[in-house]
């Protein structure tokens, strides 16, 4: 239906914004990774927990504590999420990380269609293509540059992303919060016995507030509804925004530029963001059209 994905598109698309801002905080927090992923993990839980209170009440509770095999894969899942993204923008440039990360709807395509039978448009497919192509001219940049490192932890988090949103489409549950609360609680205590949670600078926690306790969590949260209403792929596709806006917000905060050929990935990238998410608009138009 047309509303359905207009509304899973607004959802989406509006807590995709929220995230962009996410590389940058991450930067200026200046903490080693173990630390950074307790921090985020642990606020992002504990935001999402007074969400679900707040909107769900003492159904949202009891949701909480409804473990079964999916959902606890999916935390599983956002464990190696939040790791592996960390640890890849203390290894490589932000730009990199996040056109490696772009790649996301082609890992959700290919899954989707192997685990849930879902059809995936030619047109998810070409823009997915592009995005590879992209990816691959990362890759063979940071191969001469030595960082080789980085950016494989950028594709496992991919990949890891792309099967967390075929997961939420697969649950179809009335709420599927509880699942990132789990994960980044998860992630959270994996990182505690690395971490160095109090030598963290006054500003350092300043920031780790507006990451982890207001702007991510709201992130999550729509993103996280999204799957519901529109496909794992173009949930993926949508992401492609904060291959944008990420390295410009770090950019504009610390100066760290990106390199033309990540540039000229991420126009690429938008381009067919905007062309696939037009053209699912006008096909759930059609279908909705009487005959």
């Amino acid at each position: 239906m047309r509303s359905q994905y207009a509304r899973g598109l607004a959802l989406t698309f509006a807590g995709v914004l929220a995230i962009t801002p996410d590389t940058l905080l991450v930067r200026l927090v200046d903490a080693d990774p173990w630390t950074l992923v307790f921090w985020r993990g642990l606020g992002i839980a504990g935001a999402l927990v007074v969400i679900v209170l707040a909107v769900e009440g003492r159904a949202g509770l009891r949701n909480m504590f409804r473990f079964g095999p999916r959902r606890l894969l999916g935390a599983a899942l956002l464990v190696g999420v939040s790791h592996c993204f960390i640890w890849a923008l203390a290894l490589t440039a932000a730009a990199n990380v996040l056109v490696v990360l772009a790649a996301s709807p082609l890992a959700a395509a290919v899954i989707g269609r192997l685990f849930l039978g879902e059809p995936v448009p030619a047109r998810t497919w070409v823009a997915a293509v592009a995005v590879a192509g992209g990816v691959a001219v990362i890759f063979a940049d940071d191969l001469e540059r030595g960082r080789l490192a980085g950016n494989l932890s950028a594709a496992v988090a991919t990949v890891a992303l792309a099967a967390y949103f075929v997961l939420l489409r697969s649950i179809r549950a009335a709420s599927t919060l509880p699942v990132p609360i789990w994960g980044n609680l998860a992630a959270a205590l994996v990182a505690l016995p690395f971490a160095s949670p109090f030598a963290v600078s006054e500003t350092g926690v300043l920031w780790l507030v507006l990451m982890a306790g207001l702007l991510l969590p709201a992130g999550i949260g729509l993103i996280s509804t999204g799957p519901r209403y529109i496909p794992a792929a173009e949930v993926g596709l949508l992401l492609l925004l904060e291959t944008l806006l990420g390295p410009l917000w770090v950019w504009l905060g610390t100066g760290e530029t990106p390199t033309k050929a990540v540039l000229a990935a991420g126009a690429v990238i938008v381009a067919a963001l905007a062309m696939n998410s037009a053209l699912g608009l006008r096909s759930a138009a059609r279908r909705e059209m009487p005959p």
